[in-house]
């Protein structure tokens, strides 16, 4: 007996060293990626910053069997280091016919939608900036908000570091009105819903869209099997809840099945209060994109959901929370907002 005991744990030794082994081996074979973007919060950003466009495409990479890392630059010299082949690719791009000629995209994973933010009170449904004449607007230098504000005249410009910014000179009184992306809005309505209803209004309409990609070199071998693997992986990661909890949101909504409709992806369930009704549109301005259906369907850990009223039973409990893993320490406006 004792020699079967002694014979089953040498086993079980070696069969645990044969799956480190292998792991260490998968590693260890994982193809490395480098890729480098500047910063440009809340999407790519230093290590330990907001960055969520980093996050996803490192996190849908290292599921796809990649070993990817980021440099940060401090300036906007990404599409000539990719043409000098300096890096692999870039983690958040938008497209352009130049850029297609040397760069292989990825399926749009993100939308850059630029909003009109103002003072509590001004009006924030202006589409033509150009009726802020007399106002003070306060922008980000060097951001890309192409014809937005190109020929703007009569307007005075103040620029700051980043969108935070800019919205803290909101609050200041130091500007009037400042352009934000919608994503940023989003974790500002979370984080501090009452200063936000206190001192700021936001336009709800977008002024700008721009999708984001990731886009690697074309003479960078294996880089269409890259691009395939990614797509399909952030597909999987939109479905179960992964994309909601690197972007730190309850829900998003996105046709999930491909059937025209789009579905509320949960991430945190907390099924102890009233149905959800809306989430974060990931494609919101596109005309052609799916509408959530009068009757929502919930898409739940890869399950969808006919209804609130189809949700398991097994959910409803108050403490029935899928957990954030990522969101100890982030924080995007900092205490003093």
């Amino acid at each position: 007996m004792k020699q079967l005991h002694l014979l089953l744990m040498i086993a079980c030794a070696l069969t645990a060293g044969s799956l480190c082994t292998a792991q260490a081996e998968d590693s260890a074979s994982a193809t490395s990626v480098q890729l480098a973007s500047d910063v440009w919060p809340p999407f790519t950003n230093h290590f330990g910053q907001p960055r969520i466009a980093t996050e996803l495409v490192h996190l849908a990479l290292a599921k796809s069997g990649y070993k990817p890392t980021s440099e940060i630059l401090n300036n906007w010299t990404v599409p000539a280091d990719l043409k000098a082949d300096k890096y692999d690719g870039c983690a958040a791009i938008w497209k352009s016919e130049e850029r297609e000629d040397y760069l292989l995209f990825s399926k749009p994973y993100l939308e850059s939608r630029i909003h009109l933010a103002g003072k509590k009170g001004n009006d924030v449904s202006i589409t033509d900036l150009s009726q802020l004449k007399g106002k003070r607007l306060a922008l980000v230098k060097d951001y890309a908000y192409g014809e937005l504000v190109e020929s703007l005249t009569g307007i005075e410009i103040i620029y700051g570091k980043d969108d935070v910014t800019n919205l803290k000179m909101l609050i200041s009184d130091e500007a009037d009105y400042t352009l934000v992306d919608d994503l940023l809005i989003q974790y500002a309505l979370k984080e501090h819903a009452e200063k936000c209803e206190e001192f700021l209004d936001f336009g709800q309409q977008s002024l700008q869209t721009n999708p984001i990609h990731l886009a690697v070199r074309k003479n960078l071998p294996g880089a269409e099997d890259m691009i395939k693997k990614f797509d399909q992986t952030i597909r999987l990661m939109q479905a179960d809840g992964t994309y909601n909890r690197v972007l730190r949101l309850n829900s998003i909504a996105i046709d999930i099945d491909g059937d025209g409709q789009k579905e509320l992806v949960l991430a945190d369930v907390n099924l102890g209060i009233e149905a959800p009704t809306g989430g974060y549109d990931v494609f919101a301005d596109n005309t052609d994109a799916p509408k959530l259906p009068a009757k929502t369907r919930y898409s739940i850990r890869d399950t969808i959901y006919n209804g609130w009223d189809a949700v398991p039973d097994d959910y409803r409990g108050m403490d029935d929370v899928i957990p954030d893993t990522r969101e100890e320490g982030f924080s995007i406006f900092g205490g003093d907002f």
